[in-house]
């Protein structure tokens, strides 16, 4: 209930959605005043706007961490999924985040990483579709990782489940850790509440990194970038998730 739930009231949240709420109430109501077109304009302002999203992204996601500061133990490597897509014949195909995989395959060759779990189901609502998990272990096999080295939970559809059933596989497995958690570093605070949650300690490595600091310039100031509706829409649903995790206690 809680998966599906938040699925569909994730819709609800969504910049795109009040910008057509305020455009649509402002047209209909237009003879009586025009506060809602009002609201409507100054909505798209904000969320075209690059420097505003910069700025917010910058604060919300996890700072980066350098491999050569990582102490060699070596860890047990976490990797979240969210990153694959399936087309209507079940082929696979990465999509947006697949540093996370990049990122994981990296650090098992620099021997920071021994063992992969790989958590992550399929969190369509709508169809069914193969595990992303599954997926994943066999693109890390074609990467000279051994399958003695991966374990995966193909069951999990949101952090919250990422974290549980990743809590039962590390007790059926026996791997103690030091565990290192990789996801992408504007979902990196929501998952590490939810590791915390179950008991999980981790070393946290984000990356994926959204927005990266660089120089302001006219282009990526001031004018409107309507691809960022799609970005704050991300930002916001992760904000909004890990609000609502810790009042549900989830983490």
């Amino acid at each position: 209930m809680f998966f599906t739930l938040s699925k569909i009231l994730y819709y609800f949240i969504t910049p795109a959605f009040w910008v057509w709420v305020c455009l649509i109430i402002g047209i209909l109501r237009r003879k009586k005043n025009f506060h809602f077109l009002w609201a409507a304009i100054l909505l798209l302002v904000v969320f075209t706007n690059p420097f505003l999203y910069r700025k917010a992204m910058m604060a919300y996601q996890e700072k980066p961490l350098v491999i050569n500061e990582i102490p060699k133990k070596p860890y047990t490597g976490i990797l979240l999924t969210g990153f694959v897509r399936f087309d209507s014949a079940g082929k696979g195909t990465f999509g947006r985040s697949c540093d996370r995989f990049i990122q994981t395959v990296r650090l098992y060759h620099q021997h920071i990483i021994n063992k992969i779990i790989i958590s992550g189901g399929s969190g369509n609502l709508w169809q069914q579709e193969p595990p992303e998990a599954s997926f994943l272990k066999n693109e890390f096999l074609k990467m000279s990782i051994p399958d003695s080295a991966i374990v995966v939970d193909s069951l999990s559809r949101n952090t919250f489940e990422n974290g549980a059933f990743t809590k039962k596989l590390i007790e059926r497995t026996g791997w103690s850790g030091p565990f290192l958690l990789i996801t992408s570093a504007s979902h990196m605070p929501r998952a590490k509440k939810v590791m915390n949650h179950f008991s999980i300690p981790t070393t946290t490595f984000p990356c994926d990194f959204t927005v990266i600091p660089q120089k302001n310039n006219w282009q990526n100031t001031i004018y409107p970038d309507f691809s960022k509706f799609q970005d704050w829409e991300y930002l916001i649903k992760e904000i909004i998730g890990t609000w609502v995790y810790q009042i549900t206690g989830k983490a």
